[in-house]
């Protein structure tokens, strides 16, 4: 399988030569990245120490533990943490690299991969108007190997947009624009993700999936939502689908 990996990239690498305009280049160079990690990801889908490895070198060093999380921890948890991280300014920062496996297993069930954390998760690359490439994602349920995600973007949804621009023509009230909006069912607005660049970002509750754990990008910031944008999900779940 190596040997023919390495001719199809070698093609590759021949095949984005040839593009000459900008977005063909881009989207080539895209493409290129997207079978490369793709094949990495098949390549080692059956190997569970690939995830714990990876958790490990870059996961674990990146989150850190506020008082908060620690303080809601039951006393195995606390214990695990007390052997693998040291207190720093109210944070708990990762500093044990030979953790063991059911540590870290432990550890990201109950803390790195729980319900309201928001991880980046490669989504593949989308054909049309699919939902694709390297995009933050809210945690609703963690089945082990994988993921409930619902994927967060910062564009503005072209529903909002519209009723935006009746309120810049006074055509309605700002009471009016938020009212509209709130009816979107299928729309969330999270102000605010905790961890990550201040900015507003948007969800769309139908692209909720359920992704394997290989797909998380585990170099990548992972913040969190307040319980206030957790309850605003729930509900708009129930609304849109009538559960």
């Amino acid at each position: 399988m190596k040997q023919t990996y390495i001719y199809c990239l070698k093609k590759l690498r021949e095949f984005r030569k040839n593009l000459k305009i900008d977005k063909d280049i881009k989207r080539g160079k895209l493409y290129f990245t997207w079978i490369k990690d793709k094949t990495e990801k098949i390549a080692n889908e059956k190997d569970e120490n690939y995830i714990y490895k990876n958790i490990v070198k870059y996961s674990l060093r990146n989150f850190k533990i506020d008082d908060f999380s620690y303080k809601k921890a039951n006393k195995a948890l606390k214990k695990v943490i007390d052997n693998n991280y040291i207190l720093k300014k109210n944070y708990r920062i990762f500093n044990n690299p030979n953790i063991s496996f059911d540590d870290t297993v432990l550890i990201m069930r109950k803390l790195l991969l729980k319900r309201g954390n928001v991880v980046w998760i490669d989504f593949g690359f989308n054909i049309g108007n699919e939902f694709g490439g390297m995009h933050p994602a809210v945690i609703l349920k963690n089945f082990d190997k994988d993921i409930f995600v619902l994927p967060v973007s910062s564009k503005k949804p072209i529903e909002y947009e519209k009723i935006e621009k009746e309120l810049e023509e006074g055509k309605i009230s700002q009471e009016e624009c938020n009212k509209r909006k709130d009816k979107i069912t299928e729309i969330v607005q999270l102000n605010n993700i905790i961890g990550f660049k201040e900015m507003i970002r948007w969800a769309n509750i139908t692209r909720i999936r359920k992704v394997s754990i290989l797909r998380l990008n585990f170099s990548g910031t992972i913040g969190r939502i307040a319980g206030a944008c957790k309850h605003k999900i729930s509900s708009k779940i129930s609304e849109e689908f009538g559960v």
